[in-house]
């Protein structure tokens, strides 16, 4: 670009206040991410990778439903060099986010020219609150921004290799639609809306007729957009039979299939897309959903009715735009969203995260429904195309105050959600548990209990047990301790609270001990056993209270585990704890009945002493609190 050319452009009234606007958005989105923090499948994400090596079977494994072999490798990467550290994974998710916000108002430049009006959709990207619960969720980011950035690169290259017919676009779109695959199962749907707004927007003539001149003239660019749609959709269900059957898509129960239906499409899209809902509730561990009040939601389907039929008194060609936005909500929003989660979440129902990139395809289709492209404008310059009605000063003043009041509302829907973040208490946690692995005990068992329900939710099972989720925080030999705890007669947990404490039997763990007046249980030739029901994994704990005047041999047996144990000698209240991952429904001990007294015996997980800050407890215990 010659220098005067880029000083002009630089100097650009209508760049500089699009430019202004990004900015401001940026420094809302940073706002919203000082107020949230890792949780739930972050926490999954950093410890998966943890757990891994980099191969491709871990980057093209299915993460509940979701083949994301960028993000996983995003996740490793973080793992490997900033492991939990918010500004590095969030800062980059936010570039990302930056980058497709100047990639969208590049597109509208390149569809449209320069014009005022290419202010409004820009506004209503860059401000949408449907796009800000997935950027305050690390992990619903890795899928969604580069989701956003490959859909607006892919447009924008398509748009300019179908005008120019140089090659080069066509290759680098066919980039942008492979990297968004890299990290959004919705990405192979991208070559279906390239080619939906393409017809509406650039070929001449009716739908049909559209359709088959792009296919006439571009067969090579949609052939290869074909085969990627094909090769993904294989990639993914050769994933899923290669899992085990309990990630990815599934038979929908119609009764939260239908509550998903009802409230994505009729109640969170149309609420979010308009700058709603103000107040976010209920309000879950990732923050707030979209559940808003009726006179929300009929207030946003007569606004957006409003628009719909103002748009289509303009521009006979509106009515394009308007179909493949519904097109885009049924086919890649909703129905993978009903297949990948309506079994069993109706919470789904309430979640902008799944239609989150709707408001990209939202705003795109407003500025089409609205605007005439250039192929347009030359079209009707000839004689080709009647030219729709020119907006009057009413006209854009009204669409002026309009996006106004849509900027004011999602700015105070972005802060409101902000206040539904629990980041300062997630950070909190995490830097706890930092100090604590820094003074681990060297002798004594690290055991595994659940972390608490808003770090990782209770449904993920042995995945929020501390042994896995906290790994990636400890060194080499402490991670090892907490994954594989030895026996001892020291036991440690992570409270609640992320502190490492002394850890005893818990309150639902089976106990047994000797017969009223004995201070021994009753052995057969050494031979103890009881009737339990051992659910196994790693958190169980066999616990053995006793007393020995010499160190002696032990056997405990349950399920398919034999495991051997030398019990130092204790004269009194001697305690050891051997780890016991199998399941079964009876729990043996092997001893030498002349050389020990078993008191008592347990099973179960195990549970902190102190809950909170072990030191203030110390200090109440002196001063008799």
């Amino acid at each position: 670009m010659p220098p005067a050319s880029a000083l002009a452009l630089v100097r650009d009234r209508v760049l500089l206040a699009a430019l202004l606007l990004i900015a401001a958005a940026v420094a809302l989105k940073v706002y919203l991410l000082q107020a949230s923090y890792f949780v739930e499948d972050d926490f999954l994400f950093f410890a998966g990778a943890h757990a891994a090596d980099l191969s491709p079977e871990y980057l093209f494994s299915l993460h509940k439903g979701h083949l994301m072999p960028g993000g996983l490798f995003l996740a490793y990467l973080q793992t490997a060099f900033w492991p939990f550290n918010w500004w590095v994974s969030a800062g980059i998710m936010l570039a990302l986010q930056t980058a497709a916000l100047l990639g969208f108002l590049r597109l509208l430049w390149e569809l449209f020219g320069r014009r005022w009006a290419l202010l409004v959709p820009v506004t209503l990207y860059a401000l949408a609150p449907l796009t800000v619960p997935v950027l305050g969720w690390w992990s619903a980011a890795l899928n969604a921004v580069p989701l956003q950035l490959g859909t607006v690169l892919a447009l924008l290259w398509t748009v300019r290799y179908l005008r120019t017919s140089d090659r080069r676009f066509a290759l680098w779109a066919g980039i942008a639609v492979g990297f968004a695959m890299l990290f959004n199962v919705k990405a192979m749907f991208l070559p279906l809306l390239l080619f939906a707004v393409s017809v509406a927007a650039l070929y001449p003539g009716g739908p049909v007729a559209a359709a088959r001149r792009a296919w006439a003239l571009h067969r090579p660019f949609w052939t290869s957009m074909g085969v990627l749609f094909g090769a993904y959709t294989v990639l993914y269900l050769a994933r899923m039979r290669a899992g085990d059957g309990s990630e990815g898509a599934g038979v929908p129960e119609y009764g939260p299939a239908m509550a998903m239906v009802r409230g994505l499409l009729t109640e969170v899209f149309p609420v979010g897309a308009l700058g709603g809902p103000l107040e976010w509730s209920p309000v879950t561990p990732t923050g707030g959903l979209i559940d808003a009040h009726g006179e929300i939601v009929l207030v946003s389907w007569a606004v957006f009715g409003v628009i719909v039929l103002a748009s289509l008194w303009l521009r006979r060609r509106a009515w394009r735009a308007w179909t493949v936005l519904l097109g885009y909500l049924v086919v890649v929003d909703i129905i993978p969203t009903v297949v990948a989660r309506g079994r069993f979440q109706e919470v789904a129902a309430a979640d902008p995260r799944y239609v989150a990139d709707a408001a990209l395809v939202f705003a795109l289709c407003l500025a089409l429904a609205f605007l005439p492209t250039r192929e347009e404008r030359a079209r009707a310059a000839v004689g080709q195309e009647a030219p729709g009605a020119v907006p009057g000063r009413a006209t854009r003043v009204t669409a002026g105050l309009a996006t106004a009041a849509y900027a004011g509302a999602a700015v105070f829907s972005t802060v409101t959600y902000a206040d539904t973040l629990s980041g300062d208490r997630l950070q909190w946690y995490l830097d706890t548990v930092r100090v604590a692995l820094d003074g681990v005990p060297e002798e004594g068992g690290l055991y595994s209990r659940p972390v608490p329900q808003d770090v990782v939710l209770e449904w993920n099972g042995h995945r929020r047990m501390s042994s896995y989720v906290l790994a990636p925080l400890a060194d080499p030999d402490t991670a090892e301790r907490m994954s594989s705890p030895e026996q001892s007669d020291r036991a440690y947990v992570f409270n609640d609270g992320g502190y490492l404490v002394p850890a005893r039997p818990s309150d639902n763990s089976y106990v047994f001990g000797p017969a009223a007046g004995d201070e021994c249980i009753e052995s057969w030739d050494g031979l103890m056993a009881w009737p339990v029901r051992a659910e196994g994994g790693p958190p169980q704990i066999v616990t053995i209270g006793y007393t020995a005047e010499d160190p002696t041999e032990v056997a405990v047996a349950l399920g398919d585990d034999w495991i051997d144990a030398e019990l130092p000698a204790a004269e009194e209240n001697g305690t050891w704890y051997v780890p016991v991952g199998a399941v079964g429904d009876q729990l043996a001990l092997y001893t030498s009945a002349d050389e020990v007294c078993v008191s008592w015996v347990s099973i179960g997980t195990m549970a902190p002493t102190v809950e909170g800050n072990p030191w203030d407890a110390d200090e109440d215990d002196r001063t008799g609190e």
